[in-house]
């Protein structure tokens, strides 16, 4: 018996090319949906094994439907095939219930994501920035500095103005990548100031608040600003001069 895949995209001509991509790699079962209302309504009728949903739809977007999905078939496996891909989106789409997000430039790649999401005892993993491996991200990071210099290093060494633009635009790219992978990752974490924040509330809480400075025998007192002001030990002012003499 075919496995049922159910696959939502408005665009017609995406989803005519994905039931082409996905029938001539495995013995399954080609369910069709337009939009997000419509890709729920469809798995709950027809119970499919596998659901693969475009991000931008109109109506209900690809985030929303999954949400709904994955309490309704919980457990049935959800992948998001878009245009849209970035470590942003990746870490939304996990958050949502969704195991990976697929390019969809990447044809080859689409068809091997359904054959991993589809093996037993596969249920378990999670997209990789939903539940971060830190060895692989920090190789990933250590690849990705390393390609910067490198590519530095050639924007700097090399005469040829149409090997610099190249490389500037490569340089460009690897840059811009960089900077949205670490900005993925601050976003698991709390910011300073709200590390602050909440350290400072505790502080209060605790009663260790700092304690004021005060000025002996001025208890009750308000005094203003100027008679507030520390006064330096007699020892220490210079002596003024008593009639021209000192």
């Amino acid at each position: 018996m075919p496995i049922r895949i159910l696959i939502a995209d408005d665009n017609p001509q995406v989803r005519t090319a994905m039931r082409e991509v996905l029938e001539a790699s495995g013995d399954w079962e080609i369910v069709e949906a337009e939009n997000g209302e419509q890709a729920i309504a469809r798995a709950r009728e027809c119970l499919p094994r596998l659901i693969i949903l475009d991000l931008v739809m109109p109506g209900m977007d690809g985030l929303a439907a999954s949400r709904e999905i994955a309490t309704l078939l919980p457990g049935t496996p959800i992948l998001m095939h878009t245009l849209h891909s970035s470590p942003q989106i990746q870490i939304e789409a996990a958050k949502t219930g969704i195991r990976k997000v697929v390019p969809k430039s990447e044809a080859a790649t689409l068809v091997s994501a359904v054959r991993e999401a589809l093996e037993p005892g596969a249920h378990h993993v999670l997209n990789d920035f939903a539940r971060p491996n830190v060895a692989h991200s920090e190789s990933d990071r250590r690849r990705a500095e390393d390609r910067i210099r490198e590519l530095c290093v050639q924007v700097i060494t090399t005469d040829d103005d149409a090997v610099l633009e190249s490389k500037l635009t490569e340089l460009r790219d690897a840059l811009h990548q960089h900077v949205e992978q670490f900005r993925a990752r601050l976003i698991e974490y709390p910011s300073i100031s709200e590390r602050r924040l909440r350290n400072g509330v505790s502080q209060i809480e605790a009663g260790s608040e700092p304690k004021k400075r005060e000025i002996p025998g001025t208890e009750g007192k308000v005094l203003p600003i100027s008679d507030t002001a520390e006064e330096e030990p007699p020892s220490n002012r210079p002596s003024k001069a008593r009639n021209g003499t000192q």
